[in-house]
C-alpha cells in the first residue's frame, strides 16, 4: 500500500491535473497569476505569468478573465507568496522580474483589447493568447524579439498593428511567430 501511495504522489505532477501558481496580483484592474521560476534573492528572483485554472482546456474556469488593456508588468512584488516554489526567505518585499508568459496563460480571454508585453519577457509560450479575438493592437517593448511559439496568437487577427521598439522592425519581421503579423510598426 505504501509503495502505491508513493508512486501516486510522484506521478501526480505529471498528470496535468492542476496548474500551480504561486501568487496572484491585481494589476490595472485585472488579476494576473504568477509562477515563481527562480528565487535568486532580492535581485535575481523571476516569475512567469501563468493561468489560474486546473486544466489547459479551461485555464480560466472559475476565475475572472482579464479584459480591456492588459499590461504585463516588468517587475512584480507579491502581496504574499505561498506557493510551492516560494522561498521562505522571500517576503512581500521581494521584487520578481517577469521573464516569460506561460503556455495557455491567457487562452480564451476574449475581452482583452490591447496588450503590452514588457522588455523583460524573453519567451511567449504555446497558445498563450489563443482565442483573444478582440485584441486591437500589441506593443512589445523588448529590443530582441522574445522567443515565441507559432501558436501563441492562434485565432487572433494577425493584421492588427504590432508595435515594436525603434530600430527593431527587421528583427521582428524575421523572428519566428512575430513575422506572422502583417503590420509591424516601430513606435
Amino acid at each position: 500500500m505504501k509503495k502505491w501511495m508513493l508512486v501516486a504522489v510522484l506521478l501526480l505532477p505529471l498528470t496535468g491535473v492542476a496548474q500551480d501558481y504561486d501568487f496572484a496580483k491585481k494589476i490595472g484592474g485585472n488579476t494576473l497569476y504568477f509562477y515563481i521560476t527562480s528565487t535568486g534573492g532580492k535581485n535575481g528572483a523571476t516569475v512567469e505569468v501563468t493561468y489560474p485554472g486546473a486544466s489547459e482546456e479551461e485555464p480560466w474556469k472559475g476565475f475572472s478573465r482579464p479584459n480591456g488593456q492588459l499590461s504585463i508588468p516588468e517587475k512584480v512584488t507579491p502581496d504574499r507568496a505561498k506557493g510551492r516554489n516560494a522561498d521562505p526567505e522571500d517576503d512581500d518585499t521581494t521584487i520578481y522580474t517577469v521573464t516569460s508568459i506561460n503556455y495557455f496563460a491567457f487562452s480564451g480571454c476574449d475581452r482583452i483589447t490591447r496588450l503590452v508585453i514588457p522588455a523583460t519577457v524573453k519567451q511567449v509560450g504555446e497558445s498563450a493568447f489563443a482565442g483573444c479575438k478582440r485584441i486591437e493592437y500589441i506593443v512589445v517593448e523588448a529590443p530582441e524579439p522574445p522567443r515565441m511559439d507559432e501558436s501563441a496568437f492562434d485565432k487572433v487577427d494577425l493584421d492588427i498593428p504590432l508595435r515594436v521598439p525603434p530600430g527593431t522592425y527587421e528583427k521582428y519581421k524575421e523572428a519566428v511567430g512575430w513575422r506572422m503579423f502583417t503590420e509591424i510598426l516601430e513606435y
